[in-house]
């Protein structure tokens, strides 16, 4: 139980498969992020805070079989997920190493490129981990990186006070945890000093419709985080079903938008 409630919804199996969902809104940015970055057959790749996988998967049919993918994550549930989907898929040059990040022993000049989503933010020492990360890539390596900068920005139009005060107090949380939801904009410091070189950035917001599949990823996680802070006692049992009610009258209406919170994507050479 520990383990589950040291992720931010947990490590069930309807975890696995909303951030399923989630890698599907962003695997077209991801792809051409990838290929902006090198990513190609026969190179060893770092999948930082790999989750259940998902991605895990996708560069490990880029790289192909002369290369390999280590993909670090500290659930074990996580990791048996992963491990169940390479098979299905008959992939063998994954490599699941079962670590936290800020206790791993990172090894040297291992992999041509790295790659980590949505993790810095998550950590009270994201530098410690960038230095990790620059001592496993090769001379020349790069880091591709998504991480937000402006959690406050996700936005319902019409505009929803509610929602707004919602997504305050889960940024308050986030920061009571130690973590940091706007952690991109450390990046441009924490990157130099941990020895990389930026060499791209990029903001990245989605606007959708409701019945657009790329609103599935923040209204869901909307939704299934309200049981979360209602059992913290960050909300309270008549604030999560004010929120549950609004969520559902914006999912009804065809006109209503939702505005993603912003994100940096962000390529790096070690130098």
């Amino acid at each position: 139980m520990r383990e589950e409630k040291s992720y931010v919804i947990g490590t069930h199996d309807a975890e696995i498969e909303r951030l399923g969902v989630q890698h599907r809104v962003w695997r077209a940015s991801v792809l051409d992020l990838w290929r902006q970055g090198g990513v190609t057959v026969g190179q060893t790749v770092l999948d930082i805070g790999a989750g259940p996988g998902h991605a895990t998967l996708d560069l490990a049919q880029i790289v192909g079989r002369d290369g390999k993918v280590i993909a670090l994550e500290r659930s074990r549930r996580f990791l048996a997920a992963l491990s169940a989907f390479a098979e299905a898929r008959g992939l063998a040059n994954i490599a699941a190493v079962e670590a936290d990040l800020l206790e791993y022993e990172w090894p040297h000049a291992v992999a041509d490129r790295a790659w980590c989503r949505w993790v810095l933010a998550f950590i009270n020492d994201p530098a410690k981990v960038l230095r990790g990360v620059a001592r496993a890539l090769k001379p020349g390596g790069k880091l591709i990186l998504q991480e937000y900068y402006d959690y406050a920005s996700w936005h319902l139009a019409p505009r929803a006070p509610a929602f707004e005060a919602y997504v305050a107090k889960i940024i308050a949380k986030w920061r009571a945890s130690g973590g940091e939801s706007d952690v991109g904009l450390a990046l441009p410091r924490l990157l130099p000093e941990a020895g990389f070189a930026i060499e791209s950035v990029r903001p990245v917001v989605f606007a959708a419709r409701m019945n657009d599949f790329n609103a599935s990823w923040p209204m869901g996680f909307a939704r299934e985080y309200l049981p979360v802070m209602e059992r913290d006692g960050d909300i309270s049992a008549a604030e999560g079903k004010e929120i549950a009610a609004l969520l559902d009258r914006y999912q009804a209406d065809p006109d209503a938008l939702v505005i993603t919170p912003g994100v940096l994507q962000i390529i790096a050479t070690k130098l």
